[in-house]
């Protein structure tokens, strides 16, 4: 089955990976959750079994799937080396979604800013340069309860025809599943607006998790490489009523291959606010929007005419080559 075009960005957005306005303050600090001991200043008394965190987690972020109104705002962080080193990256993903109820049709917006930052390399020897270059891009769009109404990165106005289940595969940049196994301690604390979820991964029962997952997509590593786990952290907050309000994520690891080791470290935040209340803007005019089949079109023609041009150049350089050839 053909992808959605809207996918296909999104997805290639979030893979390279944003300062944007629409972020608030997180509900639960990522923070709280990049040590190797999150547990100091919480008391045992607090401790609780792993089987009742993930049942919690787990009918909590089911709920917010299943939510017909609700704003999302989700903060997504890659940083692999340091900028001494020749294999720095680091990408920043924020998306803010809004999921609303207008009739029998469900419609929402979404928002979705990135940046990455990367050494640059020497394209004939592959060496680091050592310097750092900056990339950004952002997707946004308008669902109708049929289409998407998005405006791409380069400002193109493009309305694609899906269903719900769609456009909730477009816009779930929030998703988390929590691993009970993994689980080597966890803890709740109780306060005025309901309970935050202290969870700890054992790193070498989450290292398996993650390589069994990575083979399960065909992202297997080669020979020589491994991921090794530090630590890996989990805080979720839920209300009085178990609405699940924000969580916090945190990786710390290293990329280990035959040359050695680079730093990797994963966060993500994401926070669920105006559950019943949330507000979608919709697109005015519609008729400014190119069809997916229309902009696949334009884009086609695009990269031929680019190819077009590539080719003559060199044809001409190779002429400008041989006249001067002739002429020694």
């Amino acid at each position: 089955m053909k992808r959605k075009i809207a996918i296909v960005l999104v997805g290639i957005m979030c893979i390279s990976a944003s300062g944007c306005s629409f972020m608030k303050k997180s509900t639960v600090d990522v923070n709280t959750v990049s040590a190797e001991d999150i547990f100091t200043e919480i008391s045992d008394d607090s401790a609780v079994e792993a089987s009742e965190v993930a049942e919690t987690f787990t009918n909590a972020m089911s709920a917010v799937d299943s939510a017909e109104n609700i704003t999302i705002n989700v903060d997504n962080r890659i940083v692999m080396g340091d900028k001494e080193g020749k294999d720095y990256q680091s990408s920043i993903s924020r998306s803010e979604i809004k999921k609303a109820k207008d009739g029998d049709n469900q419609i929402g917006n979404v928002d979705i800013k990135n940046s990455l930052e990367y050494t640059e390399s020497d394209e004939t020897t592959g060496e680091s340069t050592g310097k750092v270059q900056k990339e950004e891009n952002n997707i946004s769009g308008y669902y109708s309860g049929d289409a998407l109404y998005f405006i791409t990165n380069e400002g193109e106005k493009v309305v694609e025809e899906m269903t719900y289940d769609d456009f909730l595969s477009v816009v779930n940049t929030y998703g988390l599943s929590l691993f009970e196994d993994c689980i080597s301690k966890a803890a709740a604390v109780e306060d005025k607006d309901g309970k935050t979820y202290y969870i700890s991964y054992d790193p070498s029962k989450f290292e398996t998790t993650m390589n069994t997952n990575m083979e399960a997509s065909g992202q297997t590593m080669a020979d020589g490489e491994a991921m090794k786990v530090n630590y890996a952290n989990i805080a979720a907050k839920v209300d009085g009523e178990g609405n699940l309000m924000g969580y916090a994520f945190a990786i710390d690891a290293e990329y280990v291959n035959d040359q050695g080791s680079t730093p990797y470290n994963y966060s993500i935040t994401a926070d669920f606010s105006d559950l019943g209340s949330t507000k979608v803007k919709a697109v005015k005019n519609t008729d400014d929007y190119m069809t997916a089949e229309e902009y696949t079109q334009k884009m086609q023609n695009e990269a031929n005419s680019g190819s077009e041009s590539e080719s003559a150049e060199e044809s001409s350089e190779a002429e400008t080559a041989a006249e001067e050839e002739s002429g020694n």
